[in-house]
């Protein structure tokens, strides 16, 4: 598990700048209470000399037994602000946000170049370092002698609001960061990879650590909440890299190539309908021959790529998943298979619905049984109504004699032909005259044939036959081509789905979610400390947007878990 492990985590994170403030910030004088019930010991509202701690983390976690904290390029943002006001950053040189003491704001936004972890690429995850122009992927602390102490991480402003939540416009979000499951998950056939994609993370952390040792250590109730603690989670989704999606436009275009080719060879003078009508023109009389047609045979009005190619480029949207067939993937929404992903209590895990899991694998099928009857319906219709224009002659002989100069004309749709509403027009010229007529006869008679007058007859009525050979003709080499194209699709779309029911019924024993991740709070998972409370000092509030862990719960020895967003503030000390 863990070499299929270390083959799997290859992760990308792209978190572009430049994102503004929407919510508000957090301002200092709404922390300031005044107090109410009076104490000799600690007056809040007269800057106490507190020691506070806050911290910003926006990747933390667990990845075949490396601890990503220690990596110097996953550094995070941690302030000490002591007693007697001098404030520590770590790192040394994170950015002073414009500090005014008592309080103190500094952020340590990530630029990730290289992580030199063996079977890991994080180095995708990249971000100038942006100087005060703070945005995303930022790990922010503030904090103050007077006992105020907030952390944030991830999408949030210079003030550390969390910028981001569900309702969040696109295009005011960075791309998602990647992690890949492939090798976590059994052989699929048709699944190239599998790629858990994370949205826009944020958490913070707000405490009022005077109020809190206020009432923690002499049992005074504070006027209003001592923490707050928030996160936001953009997305949470699975790309399928799946051929067996690319097989479905690949049949349509090979099957449009192959109706273009057909097409090139039913037209012109020496084209298969003019064969087959010298043919069938033959046939009308036995024993009499037909000459090389002359003249022109065109089919227009057909752009079989023009037809095809919206249907090639489209997204089949169904409820929580969507089946991108201009990429040869499948999206699926993990949000729509678990239940939301932000609001949540804390520690929530959030569990794949097997019956959500079955409606999406049902509708799946359904959408690619309707977009193949889409495609061959509109082959079908641009075939129909393409026109052909058929303007042929011939010679007819027999027994060494020309009987007559064959002129055939056509001109409607295919649809009209095939259907039998469109008749091809003949018309004689150049038939003998006089004694030869006699003559003639008497060789067609010893031959056994009719007379002359007789094949004439046959030859100008033979419009409905002629127009028949051709309907089956066109038939043959257009229609039926677009009806094996939908059982083809019908055929290909199985492996499809196959793939989508795969990936998701699996996908439990490899994934498993967990929200608003608060270490202090009953279901918190294992291996996330936090400092408790002593009789000196607050806990430490922690709080983590998004906990992925990676099979460690199928196998505990080998954890594997990443936490992306956090917030902490606290622990707040007496002097």
């Amino acid at each position: 598990m863990r070499a299929a492990l270390a083959a799997s985590m290859g992760a990308v994170l792209l978190v572009p700048l430049g994102i503004t403030a929407t919510t508000a910030s957090w301002n200092d004088a709404e922390w300031v209470h005044e107090d109410a019930l009076g104490t000799g010991t600690l007056d809040c509202a007269q800057n106490p000399a507190l020691e506070s701690r806050s911290r910003g983390t926006f990747l933390a976690g667990e990845l075949l037994g490396i601890d990503l904290d220690s990596l110097a390029q996953l550094e995070d943002m941690r302030l000490t602000v002591q007693a007697d006001g001098v404030a520590v950053p770590d790192p040394a040189n994170a950015i002073d946000l414009g500090s005014t003491p008592p309080a103190y704001t500094f952020a340590n936004p990530l630029d990730v170049t290289a992580l030199g972890i063996a079977e890991v690429d994080l180095t995708g995850f990249t971000v100038a370092l942006p100087g005060a122009a703070l945005g995303a992927a930022n790990q922010w602390a503030q904090g103050s002698t007077s006992g105020r102490a907030a952390g944030a991480s991830g999408l949030i402003n210079d003030s550390g609001a969390v910028l981001v939540s569900d309702s969040t416009p696109d295009d005011q979000l960075p791309q998602p960061a990647t992690i890949d499951l492939t090798a976590l998950l059994p052989t699929i056939a048709g699944l190239n990879a599998a790629t858990l994609e994370v949205g826009a993370v944020a958490a913070s952390s707000q405490l009022d650590g005077c109020a809190a040792l206020r009432e923690q250590v002499w049992g005074i109730a504070p006027a209003q909440p001592i923490v707050q603690r928030d996160y936001g989670i953009a997305s949470l989704g699975l790309a399928l890299d799946a051929p067996a999606v690319g097989a479905l436009t690949g049949a349509v275009t090979t099957t449009g190539g192959q109706l273009e080719i057909a097409v090139a060879g039913l037209v012109g003078q020496n084209g298969l309908i003019a064969q087959n009508l010298r043919t069938a023109l033959a046939l009308r009389v036995p024993g009499i021959a037909a000459a090389s047609m002359t003249g022109t045979v065109i089919i227009s009005g057909l752009d079989l790529q023009s037809t095809v190619a919206p249907f090639l480029g489209l997204q089949l949207q169904g409820d929580g998943f969507t089946i991108d067939l201009a990429n040869g993937r499948i999206l699926v929404d993990v949000e729509r298979l678990t239940g939301p992903l932000n609001g949540a209590a804390p520690n929530t895990e959030l569990v794949l619905n097997a019956g959500i899991i079955n409606a999406i694998v049902a509708e799946a099928g359904t959408l690619l049984d309707e977009w193949a009857v889409d495609v061959t319906d509109a082959l079908r219709a641009a075939i129909r109504n393409a026109q052909v224009q058929i303007a042929l002659s011939t010679t007819v002989s027999a027994v060494g004699y020309n009987l007559a100069t064959v002129t055939l004309g056509l001109n409607s749709t295919i649809g009209a032909v095939v259907d039998g509403n469109a008749t091809i027009g003949v018309t004689l010229s150049n038939q003998p005259t006089g004694l030869i007529v006699t003559t003639i006869n008497t060789a067609l008679g010893l031959a056994g044939l009719p007379t002359l007058s007789s094949i004439l007859t046959t030859l100008t009525g033979s419009g409905s036959a002629l127009t028949t050979a051709v309907a089956n003709l066109l038939t043959t080499q257009l229609l039926d081509r677009v009806t094996t194209l939908g059982a083809t699709l019908s055929t290909l779309s199985v492996p499809v789905v196959n793939v989508l029911a795969g990936v998701l019924n699996a996908l439990p024993t490899v994934v498993s979610v967990m929200v608003n991740v608060q270490p202090d709070q009953q279901n918190a998972p294992p291996g996330y400390p936090f400092v408790a409370p002593t009789s000196r000092s607050t806990a430490e509030y922690a709080v983590t947007a998004l906990r992925l862990g990676l099979a460690d719960f199928a196998v505990p020895d080998d954890v594997a878990h990443v936490l992306f967003g956090t917030g902490s503030a606290g622990p707040v000390t007496l002097p």
